[in-house]
């Protein structure tokens, strides 16, 4: 049984002087007997007891205020301190500190301990401290480690004491070398180096250096004093190679631009001239572009609500069909959806249709039509609002304005429509009438003779107040855009029928009488048509629409998932077969492995996109079973140019969305049906001749200006430059570093074509994009056939220039 040890019966008395130095000690202190009790402590001594003031701690005993394995500890450490009466120093962990104690045994003459004094120093803060310089210095070498350059610390003996990996993998280990040997200096003296000068002068120093390979590198020089105190350089280095071998193109090319800069000089002189006198202008424009802004940004708000509000019908009432079971009330909330729909793409349409016609993208078709089945079919649209409302809709067309006439019927009708559209939305009695008549002087029945024709809206509505009258005209302007303007509407119809007037070689008038009505009147300049050829073309339609479709293999590609349900729905439920991929490489790799009828493919996907995918399949070393396989794009983009540059990438038709169903069933049936075969042969002829030519040499020197000089050394810099490309390419894919990769194919696709090897090009465009996508599989295998036409370009290049 444990003898427990008897209270103190003294206590160590402390003169004045004596508790001011225990008391104001760093550490914690405290005196004790043999048994534990506490004699004197400081006030830092009953902190760490969780006491108040020293004075708390005396009386106590040491070992009942520890944990039980602690004060074992503790009552080892003091005996061990009286029994040799010597100091004794131990750390320990208590209660998550880091703790130093010191115990100092106090004896009498005859050498027996009486006392005791423990004195504690908490080294925890100091512990973090250190772990976390440590830490950070374990962040700075892994960072360091992971550069795309060289690094290195080199010191005043010319050491280099740490190099980084990238050093160590290009240059070797410096371990045991002075910095010209591990360096591979082409110098032979060291004493302009600039790092040693940097060390000298205590500045920072940039130069360009070049290693015995004939590889440059971009180098920093920064002093600094490493963790042990001694004055040392950090060297960095990025490789800029490439960027040298560019810069000297450049300057074989700077002969060429000379000319043309001089040229361009006295061309910049004249504009010069006409740009100061148009100064004065463009401050005036810049007033109305200020004017312009504020319009719309009142013209945005109003378009928020526009947008918005079918918007929640869509939702709301697709919500709500959802949560119905019966079928009357479904069909009737989906025909709700389906009208909020098309508003929503009403006004989608004005937006783009402004934007296109502003930017000067958009054209006008030149087609036979019957100009009063288009006058019918803009009258009919509107035809249930006026029963609603109780309108008169009627429309005259005067008896020598030709029956078929040659021009852009849908954009006509877009025009009528949206004078229509106001027109019955700002009457409330009376009615609308419609006018047609021939401003011509002369009659014209030949087809393709020009006439002028006039069309006025007439309506017995509110009219448009005078000042008013010139502002529905303009861009992001309305008669009333107040927040509480009682009709709807994007406010870009009169914009749009303006422009669109303007292309057909018309103008737009107003007359109104505000309370009394609005005649909006618009000239047009068309040609009379032939109606016989309208006639044969309605009865080829009618045998279009007869032809039975065959059943048809399908690869649909696109990103995304409503798209891919709904284009899938269409064709199965013509019974044909629907294969579906995400994205153009998906599409690229299935048919390789599958023989399919046609391709569905959207313009813009993630990975690979259509437009690409299509030129990789038309490449006949893409490895595709079919390279002449009808493709058709499905797209949103309908911007004037965007189906021909569509079509020049090698796709055969062109759907847009959002996809109407009769026009995607009739696209589908013109391509697999071989309508236009002849043209889509010649089409398909074509491309592959291009993409066969090996070399062409002769689209190369016209690039160049039909300057065979500087082609010849445009040939001399292929044969010097493309074999380390190559090698570097290689060398990049093997170490994965695919940014590097991409550069160096890159590079090669262009010198390829400068000097005409156009497969050698179109195989380094298909390696950069595996480089792109980090496809080292892919990569590896074209890499092979990449190196082939490289060497037939260097010896096609060598004989063609002996």
């Amino acid at each position: 049984m444990k003898k427990i040890p008897a209270k103190p019966t003294s206590y160590v008395s402390l003169d004045e002087t004596s508790r001011a130095l225990l008391d104001s000690a760093v550490e914690s202190a405290y005196v004790m007997d043999v048994s534990g009790y506490v004699l004197a402590a400081n006030d830092m001594a009953a902190k760490q007891f969780d006491l108040e003031k020293g004075r708390d701690l005396e009386q106590c005993n040491i070992y009942d205020l520890l944990p039980p394995e602690t004060a074992e500890i503790r009552r080892e450490k003091v005996q061990e301190a009286i029994d040799s009466v010597k100091k004794v120093n131990f750390e320990e962990e208590v209660l998550g500190k880091s703790l130093f104690h010191s115990i100092v045994p106090v004896s009498n003459p005859w050498g027996e301990v009486g006392r005791l004094t423990i004195s504690t120093l908490d080294k925890t803060e100091l512990r973090r401290t250190d772990e976390g310089l440590r830490r950070e210095q374990q962040r700075q070498i892994f960072f360091m480690e992971s550069l795309p350059g060289i690094v290195y610390h080199l010191y005043p003996d010319k050491s280099i004491r740490y190099a980084n990996r990238y050093f160590r993998k290009y240059l070797g280990s410096p371990k045991g070398k002075i910095c010209a040997e591990a360096l591979h200096c082409c110098e032979d003296a060291c004493d302009g180096c600039p790092p040693m000068e940097a060390m000298e002068t205590d500045r920072a120093v940039e130069w360009d250096w070049t290693d015995n390979k004939g590889r440059t590198f971009h180098l920093q020089c920064s002093p600094m004093t490493d963790s042990a105190g001694e004055r040392m350089i950090m060297v960095l280095g990025i490789d800029i190679t490439a960027r040298k071998r560019a810069e000297d193109e450049l300057k074989r090319a700077h002969d060429k631009l000379e000319d043309r800069v001089r040229q361009r000089t006295k061309e910049l002189e004249k504009a010069n001239t006409e740009l100061t006198q148009k100064s004065m202008r463009l401050v005036s424009a810049m007033k109305k572009a200020d004017s312009a802004t504020r319009a719309k940004s009142a013209f945005l708000a109003n378009m928020s609500h526009e947008i918005r509000t079918p918007l929640n019908a869509v939702l709301g009432m697709a919500e709500l069909s959802l949560l119905t079971e019966e079928a009357d009330k479904k069909n009737h909330y989906l025909k709700r959806v389906k009208e909020a729909g098309h508003t929503l793409l009403s006004v989608i349409n004005d937006i783009l249709d402004f934007s296109k016609i502003e930017a000067r993208k958009l054209t006008l078709e030149t087609i036979d039509f019957d100009l009063r089945s288009v006058l019918e079919a803009a009258l009919d649209i509107h035809s249930m609002t006026v029963m609603e409302k109780g309108l008169d809709l009627s429309y005259k067309v005067e008896p020598n304005v030709p029956e078929v006439l040659q021009g852009d019927p849908s954009r006509l009708k877009q025009v009528l429509i949206n004078l229509l559209s106001n027109a019955v939305k700002f009457t409330e009695k009376g009615g609308v009438d419609v006018s047609v008549a021939l401003l011509s002087s002369e009659e014209m029945a030949n087809p393709g003779d020009r006439v002028v024709l006039e069309f006025s809206v007439t309506d017995t509505g509110i009219g448009i107040p005078e000042d008013k009258q010139e502002d529905v005209f303009k861009s992001f302007l309305q008669a009333d855009d107040s927040i509480t303007r009682k009709h709807g509407g994007t406010g870009l119809g009169l914009a749009i029928c303006t422009l669109l007037v303007e292309l057909m070689d018309g103008r737009l008038h107003l007359s109104s009488v505000e309370g009394e009505g609005s005649t909006f009147s618009f000239t047009a300049t068309l040609a009379v048509g032939d109606a016989s050829k309208l006639q044969a073309e309605e009865r080829a339609r009618r045998v279009d629409q007869s032809i039975t479709m065959p059943k048809l293999k399908v690869l649909l590609a696109d990103d995304n998932e409503l798209n891919r349900q709904l284009a899938s729905t269409l064709l199965e439920e013509q019974g044909h077969q629907c294969v579906k991929v995400e994205n153009g490489a998906l599409a690229l790799e299935a048919l390789k492995t599958e023989h399919f009828d046609v391709v569905l493919m959207d313009v813009q996907m993630p990975v690979m996109d259509g437009v690409s995918a299509t030129r990789a399949i038309r490449t006949p070393n893409s490895g595709v079973l079919s390279p002449d396989i009808p493709i058709v794009a499905l797209t949103a983009h309908a911007l004037m140019g965007d189906r021909e540059r569509f079509l020049e990438a090698g796709m055969t038709d062109y759907i847009a969305k959002p996809i109407k169903i009769d026009e995607f069933y009739s696209t589908l049936a013109r391509v697999v049906l071989g309508r236009e075969v002849k043209q889509k042969k010649r089409a398909v002829a074509a491309k592959k001749e291009v993409a066969s030519e090996t070399f062409d040499r002769q689209t190369a020197l016209d690039m160049l200006g039909g300057r065979k000089d500087l082609l010849t050394r445009m040939d001399e810099i292929f044969i010097r430059d493309v074999p380390g490309e190559l090698e570097d390419l290689r060398n990049n894919i093997n170490d994965m570093h695919w940014e590097d990769a991409q550069r160096m194919a890159h590079s090669i696709k262009g010198s390829s074509r400068t000097v005409g090897a156009s497969r050698c090009g179109a195989v380094a465009e298909q390696m950069e994009f595996f480089c792109r996508q980090r496809d080292g599989v892919s990569a590896s295998k074209e890499l092979k056939t990449l190196e082939s036409e490289v060497e037939s370009a260097l010896t096609f290049i060598r004989t063609d220039t002996q």
